[in-house]
């Protein structure tokens, strides 16, 4: 699996380690003021947030295209569940790109339809933000696919990723936050190696930089959305994570077999969290630098 050159090296922090109530106090408040600072006014109506608003026009109005070969044809047929040929690596990382979204996009759609019904905000504005937060991944997601030359819509994921979906949106708060912990764990692991691999690109430097940004987008989104769901759910939380992660780390690789085609297989996945998530600068509220 191939990987960006680093030109530092990132402070990484622990999903499951159990905080003080002083720490889980501090990294909400810490958070709360981030998300308004870096996302802006929301409409809910409208499911948006200004700065993001303003992002997305600034990238749509300088499009990126790649001009290089991939093989459409395979990827259509493997996007689409129309066969299996074998990919190569350019090839695999938009189909992954393509289909990591898929369950998130689908269980925020339910989450914001709640907000929308609801008639008003919910009390805490982070977890709107969060929802809306995820909504615009899969919109970078699907302009990272226009830079390759491909219009895709999302679909909805298979029906296992669906009950766990569901699970999420019914269940109480006690039980939901820690199977979401699970999956944003996951979802920052995995596009830490989607970031790494635009490298992939690298024969068109416009190209490799537009999905660069992209990506780092949605992983620094992913990364502050653990240290968010650590700091709210509590010891008791952290432990029911722990315990139900491997379920929802043998779905994921169910859903997007082409991660592992990667090098980013299950034992890969696991070691990567026990060495810690990658933490982007700048952020010494989730976890203290060392001396």
């Amino acid at each position: 699996m191939k990987r960006l050159a680093r030109t530092e090296e990132l402070r990484r922090f622990d999903p499951f380690r159990v905080l003080s109530s002083q720490e889980r106090k501090r990294h909400l408040d810490a958070y709360a003021d981030w998300m308004e600072a870096r996302n802006g006014e929301i409409d809910l109506p409208q499911r948006q947030l200004s700065r993001r608003e303003a992002l997305i026009a600034d990238i749509t109005r300088a499009p990126v295209r790649w001009q290089g070969p991939f093989d459409r044809e395979g990827f259509l047929q493997r996007f689409h569940g129309a066969g299996n040929p074998a990919l190569d690596a350019r090839t695999l990382w938009l189909l992954a790109i393509a289909k990591a979204n898929e369950g998130e996009s689908y269980g925020v759609d339910k989450e914001l339809r709640r907000y929308l019904a609801a008639g008003v905000p919910h009390d805490d504005r982070t977890e709107l933000y969060v929802f809306l937060e995820e909504q615009y991944h899969s919109r970078m997601l699907q302009e990272a696919c226009r830079t390759c030359g491909l219009d895709v819509e999302f679909r909805p994921p298979h029906w296992p990723m669906r009950i766990i979906i569901h699970g999420i949106y019914y269940l109480p708060d006690r039980l939901r936050w820690p199977l979401a912990l699970c999956g944003e764990a996951l979802g920052a692991t995995i596009f830490r190696v989607l970031v790494e691999n635009c490298v992939l690109f690298s024969e068109e430097p416009a190209v490799a930089e537009r999905l660069h940004a992209l990506v780092s987008e949605i992983w620094r989104d992913e990364v502050l959305h653990v240290a968010y769901l650590r700091a709210r759910v509590g010891p008791a939380g952290l432990r029911l994570a722990q315990a139900i992660l491997p379920l929802v780390m043998r779905q994921l690789m169910r859903d997007v077999p082409q991660l592992a085609e990667l090098g980013c297989d299950r034992a890969e996945l696991v070691h990567r969290l026990r060495s810690g998530i990658e933490l982007p600068p700048s952020l010494d509220w989730v976890e203290a630098p060392t001396p």
